[in-house]
């Protein structure tokens, strides 16, 4: 972790909602990084090396994750958890930035660019998707669950097992810190609108009732959509290219992360779309 974590500038932004964490690593034109859930900011702290040369990476905890505080009240919507990626720009004096974001910092990426157009220069999306069916609302409800505390302890075993702890050949290091991003938020807190999920599910919650379609004609930012050859959201990959005005795709084979950097900065430097 000490090496991992090493030349990253960490802090908080005080937003009206609370803190938002976040770090920071070379400089130049600033690109703000929106992790899965569960995760937080250090979500890219391997790769973030790999983009540093050229660009000021920024990335933040979701609100609600990883050292980010919980909103006063539950949020329901994306347009909350997009509010604040703009609160976390003015904190650190941005008027604007790119935006990147992977699986569920995708979606609210997608939210930033449509409803803060002039605050997103160039837009990156990786494995975004439109999850606003029941059937695919339920699929979500299944992955994240509240695991309810017990006082033996052996709801922290169900936990080490949920996020792949007991798979043979598992990288502990990184299990590890898998699973200290769901303890974090393995709470029943917003269990009156989350379900069964607890606060794990916020931000999933939101982006299974989003109204995608509406909201990708309205991104003016030049966009690279991104998929890996073999990701099933990747047969909305061509939909998203018809529908977001000015943009472009990449299907990566892997998540190979030299091959990955290389396809962002391409992106990046390119002078528009």
């Amino acid at each position: 972790m000490a090496a991992a974590t090493a030349g990253l500038k960490r802090g908080f932004v005080l937003s009206p909602h609370g803190n938002i964490e976040y770090f920071e690593l070379g400089s130049g034109e600033p690109l703000v990084m929106l992790h899965p859930t569960p995760g937080s900011c250090m979500a890219f702290r391997d790769v973030a090396p790999l983009l540093a040369g050229e660009i000021r990476v920024i990335s933040m905890s979701t609100m609600g994750f990883g050292q980010s505080d919980r909103p006063p009240s539950p949020y329901t919507t994306l347009t909350e958890f997009a509010q604040a990626v703009v609160w976390l720009l003015d904190g650190l004096g941005l008027e604007r930035a790119n935006v990147y974001g992977l699986l569920t910092g995708s979606e609210i990426a997608v939210e930033v660019a449509s409803s803060w157009p002039d605050r997103v220069g160039k837009l990156v999306v990786e494995e975004v998707f439109n999850w606003n069916t029941p059937a695919r609302r339920a699929v979500h409800e299944r992955i994240h669950r509240y695991v309810p505390e017990r006082p033996d302890g052996s709801h922290l075993i169900e936990l080490w097992r949920k996020v792949g702890g007991d798979r043979e050949g598992a990288d502990l290091a990184r299990v590890t810190e898998w699973f200290i991003s769901n303890l974090l938020v393995n709470s029943d807190e917003g269990a009156e609108v989350y379900g069964s999920t607890g606060w794990e599910g916020a931000a999933t919650y939101a982006m299974c009732r989003y109204e995608m379609w509406d909201a990708t004609p309205k991104i003016a930012a030049p966009t690279l959509v991104m998929h890996t050859v073999d990701s099933e959201r990747g047969r909305a990959h061509e939909k998203f290219l018809a529908t977001i005005p000015r943009s472009r795709g990449v299907r990566l084979q892997d998540r190979d992360p030299e091959l990955w950097a290389a396809a962002l900065l391409d992106f990046l430097r390119a002078p528009g779309v």
